[in-house]
């Protein structure tokens, strides 16, 4: 692959990369089904195994009971194989999720760090996600500062998983 082309295809990437936080900040599930590709498996630590298609289904049934919701990527680095078929691509999240009582009435905010680690392919033309695991590494109740453990992450090079996913390509 050209520089350029390595360019116009990691640009693509982050488009799917950003449909999925709209998908799930607008609630659209149709468009967060074409983020993950069929046979997608994920790994959302405790929150979540199976399907990619499951997982949005899962997700945006909770979300439709929140106030509102608040997702963003940073820090993305991808890297391809050699035909630039596939990829992998670490991607930090931030998300906020605003929870309501019975009464509609604001109760707390959940706030999410952590990193998804991502197994792309190129099919039919267009990027999609084979593998995705999670790695919950800063995820707390803003209310009461409430701590979840960490899980799927590690600190340095020998446990964590995205350096194999990174290097796999």
């Amino acid at each position: 692959m050209t520089d350029l082309e390595i360019l116009v295809e990691k640009d693509k990437i982050r488009d799917q990369i950003y449909n999925y936080c709209r998908a799930l900040d607008r609630i659209d599930n149709e468009l967060g089904y074409t983020v993950f590709a069929d046979d997608a498996e994920v790994d959302y630590g405790p929150t979540y195994k199976g399907t990619g298609r499951g997982f949005i289904d899962m997700m945006l049934k909770q979300h439709r009971g929140m106030i509102s919701t608040h997702h963003m990527m940073t820090n993305i680095l991808i890297k391809f194989n050699e035909d630039g078929t596939k990829a992998a691509s670490e991607t930090y999240m931030y998300a906020a999720c605003k929870y309501k009582n019975k009464k509609g009435v604001p109760t707390f905010t959940v706030e999410a760090r952590c990193r998804d680690i991502d197994k792309w392919e190129k099919r039919d033309g267009k990027w999609v996600i084979v593998k995705r695991v999670v790695a919950g590494d800063n995820t707390f109740l803003v209310q009461g500062q409430t701590y979840t453990d960490d899980y799927n992450n590690g600190r340095d090079k020998v446990r964590d998983i995205s350096y194999d996913f990174l290097a796999s390509v």
